[in-house]
């Protein structure tokens, strides 16, 4: 397999961390071992420039630490992508049929025994095996010093976000000669909530100070903005949805905001804005966050029957149903079963049945929709994508990063300018789509710390997602 060349980005912070993380003069290491962050963009390739720097350093024992199986999985693949040889092995409660020929253990005997003695030996580790105490007990048995650990999402291992991983800083606990600490978001603030006297302000649940004596210094910095100057990640823009359906209209006048038939009303009031939005800006791709699973699950179940409803009113502007494909995706799914669902999203042709002959054709796809309840999180790619929609902005998983989804900038793709907003929806629905070069009001989008007229007010769910983007540029 060819290895992947770094970009002259990523050369430039595998240089930096090699400064960083050098044995000091005399060679005498500090107690509790060198420690260095790198902050960079989402979709920057900081995977890569963690590779580059183990094969720099000439690390043989490596930790790799993630927040997710999925992330976990596609982590593994990308060290092996970049170079990195030599045994690798897991500790999570990955099925042997899931895990891509890595073998994987929870037992902290059983790690112990397939490190000890190799040469050469990356273990890829989730936080859970952490809180657990896995990697704390094997080293107790026995487990030899890690001559680098990897600690990816590591916003994650700081504030009230991280007392449960606490573990990946102390020395004693998992000892490692070099600590390297990636995120995109050094310092993540939760929105503030209430009004009147009862108003809590912003407060901030993570953050990696420059200085710290936990996570080091800051060896390299990356942010969006400079990304996107650079052409390394594609500019967007924030499209603000107003759906003002009628029948969802009646139905909140007469039914409990909570009932089936609200949410009922306000589910196709969804789907219809996703198709309208797509058809508007010619999206292919979009992903659909939700707070619940059934609401995932039947944003895909009727999206198909939306589709053919649109293009039976307006055949010239929506596409025909056969080219429109849905499904959905929540935790308790296998990781094979997302991983077979994200290659289909990922794919440009849709399998389809002749309704007259019976036979099985490939048919270009023009439109993609997948929903997902907390499972398309931090670091995980899809391929591909060209739009996320945050459809239910006031309990869905806003960790999800929309940057991320968008990968290299299309060299072919038109830039548009930026949506206005409009006040007052009935649903919510902010989508951000790729390729475009869209700004948004930042007076708007501060609006919950300002006052704010009503207008302005009705908006208020989406702002902690705009303020999440916004944080990414700095």
């Amino acid at each position: 397999m060819p290895v992947k060349e770094l970009f002259p980005h990523q050369v430039e912070a595998v240089d930096a961390v090699m400064r960083a993380l050098q044995a000091p003069a005399g060679g005498l290491m500090p107690a509790q071992g060198l420690r260095t962050q790198v902050i960079a963009a989402t979709g920057s390739g900081k995977t890569l420039i963690a590779v580059g720097a183990a094969q720099k350093l000439a690390a043989r024992r490596v930790l790799v630490l993630v927040p997710t199986l999925d992330l976990l999985l596609q982590t593994a693949a990308a060290w092996r992508e970049g170079g990195r040889s030599g045994a690798m092995v897991g500790v999570c409660s990955l099925r042997a049929e899931e895990s891509d020929g890595i073998p994987y253990t929870t037992g902290p005997e059983e790690l112990e025994s397939w490190a000890q003695g190799l040469e050469r030996v990356t273990v890829f580790a989730t936080y859970a095996a952490v809180g657990l105490g896995i990697l704390q007990h094997a080293h107790t048995a026995g487990l030899g010093v890690w001559d680098l650990m990897v600690v990816d999402e590591a916003h994650r291992t700081s504030g009230d976000a991280g007392k449960p991983w606490a573990a990946v800083h102390d020395q004693a606990k998992i000892p490692a000669t070099r600590r390297l600490y990636m995120t995109a978001t050094a310092r993540i603030w939760e929105a503030a909530e209430g009004r009147g006297a009862g108003r809590r302000e912003p407060r901030l649940i993570a953050s990696m100070d420059p200085d710290s004596p936990l996570f080091g210094p800051v060896a390299f910095k990356l942010s969006l903005s400079e990304c996107i100057s650079r052409g390394l990640v594609a500019p967007y823009q924030v499209v603000c949805v107003d759906i003002a359906d009628p029948e969802l209209h009646v139905a909140q006048q007469y039914a409990g905001p909570g009932s089936d038939t609200v949410r009922g009303a306000r589910l196709a009031a969804l789907q219809t804005g996703v198709l309208t939005a797509a058809a508007q800006e010619g999206l292919r791709k979009v992903l659909t966050f939700h707070s619940r699973v059934s609401e995932a699950e039947a944003m895909a179940a009727g999206v198909p029957g939306v589709a053919e409803q649109l293009w039976q009113d307006d055949p010239r502007r929506f596409h025909p149903p056969e080219r429109v494909w849905a499904d959905w995706l929540c935790g308790e799914h296998s990781p094979g079963h997302r991983k077979a669902v994200l290659e289909e999203f990922a794919s440009d042709v849709i399998e389809d049945q002749d309704a007259e002959d019976g036979q099985w054709a490939l048919r270009p796809a023009a439109l993609r929709v997948l929903s997902s309840v907390k499972v398309i999180g931090e670091g995980v790619d899809t391929a591909n994508c060209d739009s996320v929609a945050f459809c239910d902005v006031r309990g869905a998983d806003t960790r999800a990063d929309p940057q991320r989804r968008y990968r290299r900038p299309d060299p072919g793709a038109e830039a548009r300018p930026g949506r206005g907003v409009r006040p007052g929806p009935e649903v919510s629905l902010a989508c951000v789509q790729q390729n475009t070069a869209g700004t948004w009001n930042g007076r708007w989008v501060r609006a919950d710390r300002t006052a704010a007229g009503p207008d302005v007010l009705s908006w208020r769910p989406v702002l902690p997602l705009l303020h999440k983007i916004l944080a990414r540029h700095s």
